[in-house]
This record gives C-alpha cells, sequence and structure tokens, in this order.
C-alpha cells in the first residue's frame, strides 16, 4: 500500500498530466503569437481551423551568375549579354543591378544600335528603376553617333572599339568620364 503522502501528491500528479496534454493538444498554445496581444485570449483568436488553409511563402530567387545570365533583354543581337558584360564587370559598375529582360525605350544611339540590328543588353537596379543599357554594334561603317548625349533621362556614351561601336546609357551619367569604366569593359570584352 503507497504511502499516506503519495496518496495526497497522487491526485495532482494526475491533474497535472491531465492538463499538461489538454494544453498540447490546443494549437498554437506553446507557439509564440504572431503579433504582440494575438494570444488565445484574444477575442479574435480562434482554435477552428481556417478555411483557406495554410499560406504558402515562395521562396526567393537567387540571382542569376555566369551562364544564367539572361541572353534577350530588350534587344538581343548576336553577341550574349555576359559575353559584353560579365557579372563581375557589373558588379564593380554597382553591386545592386541584375540583368533586366523588362521592356523599356532605348534612348539615343542606344535606339540606333537596336535598329541596326546590334546588341542590347539591359540591367536594372534591384530596387529601384535606374538602368544600365549596354549595345554593342559589330561591322558599324557608316553609323554614327555623338560621343555624349542625354536622352529620355539617361546619359548616353558612345565610342568605336575596332570596326564596332559600343555605347551605354544611364541615369548614372551625367558626362562621357562617368561611363568611360562601363565601355572599356565592353572594348575588353569584344577584344
Amino acid at each position: 500500500m503507497p504511502s499516506p503522502r503519495i496518496r495526497r501528491l497522487l491526485p495532482v500528479a494526475v491533474a497535472a498530466a491531465a492538463a499538461l496534454a489538454l494544453t498540447g493538444c490546443e494549437p498554437g498554445a506553446l507557439a509564440p503569437s504572431a503579433s504582440p496581444g494575438a494570444g488565445t485570449d484574444s477575442p479574435s483568436a480562434t482554435t477552428e481551423p481556417s478555411s483557406s488553409g495554410p499560406v504558402e511563402t515562395p521562396e526567393p530567387t537567387p540571382a542569376p551568375t555566369g551562364s544564367a545570365l539572361p541572353t534577350t533583354p530588350p534587344v538581343a543581337g548576336e553577341i550574349a549579354c555576359e559575353d559584353v558584360l560579365t557579372a563581375e564587370q557589373l558588379y564593380e559598375f554597382s553591386p545592386n543591378f541584375a540583368p533586366s529582360s523588362q521592356q523599356g525605350s532605348l534612348p539615343g544611339a542606344i535606339g540606333g544600335v537596336a535598329e541596326a540590328g546590334g546588341t542590347v543588353c539591359a540591367f536594372q537596379h534591384v530596387t529601384a528603376s535606374d538602368r544600365l543599357l549596354v549595345a554593342v554594334l559589330q561591322d558599324a561603317a557608316g553609323f554614327s553617333a555623338p560621343a555624349f548625349e542625354s536622352a529620355g533621362g539617361m546619359g548616353i556614351a558612345t565610342e568605336p572599339a575596332g570596326g564596332s561601336v559600343i555605347a551605354v546609357a544611364s541615369e548614372y551619367f551625367d558626362g562621357a568620364p562617368n561611363a568611360q569604366p562601363v565601355l572599356e569593359d565592353v572594348a575588353a570584352n569584344l577584344g
């Protein structure tokens, strides 16, 4: 026969075990609340399952790298965009830019290169509307454009590279010197 002390504690232990078991059955009882004051004492809290089911959150898409870079932005010519401006060179221009296939206007010499059948590669700021457009026209005999112009809120720099012509445009270019590093990168990639 159990001791008198154990007989007195037995009902308390059974009640504690039952309370623990019941608490474990209540949905979300031990989980942290989604917002302050949103516990089970809130008038909007419910223990009934939602009719809409669980909400699925999509996994973020990683930024493309290497050969996964898109090769068909607004206009794609004979040269792949990752050969025109590499991912490393784009990162040096700004780590906040990524390749873009979004359609948009092609100002000044960029539009001229597209009309002549050249390659145009588009890059866009990941959180803003700023763009970088890079255009290459091979066999550019007879093509002419000013060395620097402004159109559509963008500065556009153009220069010959061998028998080709390179044009770059961005809101970041307020003069030809700002565009020079990108022009040099593209020229080196074509050479």
